[in-house]
């Protein structure tokens, strides 16, 4: 794991702010730069995943799963 770190600058929308501090209330990160890093790692190995052939499938409450679709991600062809 690379522990270099890289000043990155990026304009958000009022959108991506909000669900910037809510990921940081839900992971419970210490800052806004450690939320967007957190949900970058969980996307990576998320997609990487389905990218195998797995799937993203969710149990809700009521005990129903549900496959979630990523849209333009699809499983690679060995």
């Amino acid at each position: 794991m690379d522990t270099a770190t890289r000043k990155v600058t990026m304009n958000l929308t009022e959108n991506d702010i909000r669900n910037t501090n809510i990921l940081v209330d839900r992971l419970h990160a210490r800052n806004k730069a450690s939320a967007v890093s957190e949900a970058l790692a969980i996307a990576e190995g998320l997609t990487r995943k389905i990218e195998e052939g797995g799937e993203l499938i969710v149990r809700g409450k009521n005990g129903i799963n549900e496959t979630v679709i990523i849209p333009g991600l699809r499983a690679q062809s060995f």
